[in-house]
């Protein structure tokens, strides 16, 4: 079984967990540490109470940074106005997952996880009623979510 084809697996497996997500952001993590890979979902509205509560936090440190007159600092306190991409975060965390830590990963890594997704795609958007707001991402080597792309008739 090659990697995508794993990958596969692990997506067709969450969905079935997914039953009842309306899926507004879906991901496929690596997580370097401990080398599994795990299927991440989460909905518009846990993201939206996530991005509330984190720009609440934000704001506070954003105030005081004005105030002491840091503008170089008041830049990493900046409000959040996309939607969450915090993996731990999201609505439904490690759905399905396999350990891959016998596999040193590359660039081609990666790019089968993004094929795994455009792959299954249609599957994907049957879970959810957000069209081309619909966000997949994935991990790359050096970031936890390194890709983020909409579907292909957005």
């Amino acid at each position: 079984m090659n990697m995508i084809e794993i990958f596969e697996n692990l997506i067709d497996e969450a969905l079935a967990k997914a039953k009842d997500l309306d899926i507004f952001t879906f991901a496929i993590y690596h997580d370097h540490e401990s080398g599994f890979v795990s299927i991440c979902i989460d909905t518009k509205q846990n993201s939206e109470n996530q991005l509330l509560e984190s720009n609440k936090y934000s704001m506070k440190h954003f105030r005081r940074i004005i105030e002491e007159g840091s503008i170089e600092e008041a830049m990493l306190w900046q409000a959040n106005i996309g939607r969450n991409l915090s993996l731990g975060d999201f609505a439904a965390v490690n759905l399905s997952e396999k350990e891959v830590a016998g596999i040193t990963p590359d660039s081609n890594f990666y790019l089968d996880m993004v094929k795994a997704i455009q792959n299954k795609e249609e599957h994907i958007l049957q879970k959810s009623t957000h069209g081309s707001s619909l966000l997949f991402c994935c991990s790359t080597v050096d970031e936890e979510v390194g890709l983020t792309w909409v579907q292909e008739n957005a």
